[in-house]
């Protein structure tokens, strides 16, 4: 029977705990990457990549401290990769939660099919007065500039001075 190496095991349990990961499987996920991380080095590129993986699958059920704790471990890792995605982690995992804006309402309807959305109006909660316009009504009309062709033909001429200097040189 032969004998397969501590690295190579590692490889394959971190392989599947992404697959389970990917297939929404966190706890299942945990279970095979600490069995990975278990058999190989911490400080080396794969020991870094399940411990990415892992931190990943502790947020996922709900053990955001651990996560960020691991995280804040990784960013010394040797590896750029790893302590690269540690500190975008720890940036996504701690940073602050935005609040709900008061009478702000968004509606994401349901489309069963492209012809079956039908706006609903949201009522206001502040009435809007009937002489104030929402917004600022500006004509569009093309702005009349002939400052700009007079520097391109400004322009044109110097160009055409300077080469007959240089070319009479």
């Amino acid at each position: 029977m032969e004998e397969i190496s501590a690295e190579l095991l590692a490889s394959q349990l971190y392989q599947q705990g992404l697959s389970n990961f990917e297939s929404g499987n966190y706890q299942q996920a945990i279970a095979l990457l600490e069995r990975a991380q278990n058999l190989t080095a911490a400080d080396s590129n794969l020991g870094g990549e399940i411990l990415i993986w892992l931190a990943n699958s502790y947020d996922a059920t709900g053990k955001t401290e651990q996560a960020i704790a691991l995280c804040r471990t990784l960013k010394k890792h040797p590896t750029g990769s790893v302590r690269k995605s540690a500190r975008y982690m720890l940036g996504i995992l701690t940073a602050p939660q935005l609040s709900k804006l008061e009478g702000v309402i968004s509606e994401v309807p349901i489309l069963e099919s492209p012809d079956s959305y039908q706006s609903k109006p949201i009522a206001n909660t502040k009435p809007r007065s009937t002489s104030q316009k929402p917004f600022r009504e500006i004509p569009l009309q093309k702005p009349v500039s002939d400052s700009q062709n007079n520097f391109l033909w400004f322009a044109i001429a110097i160009s055409l001075i300077s080469l007959i200097v240089w070319y009479a040189l």
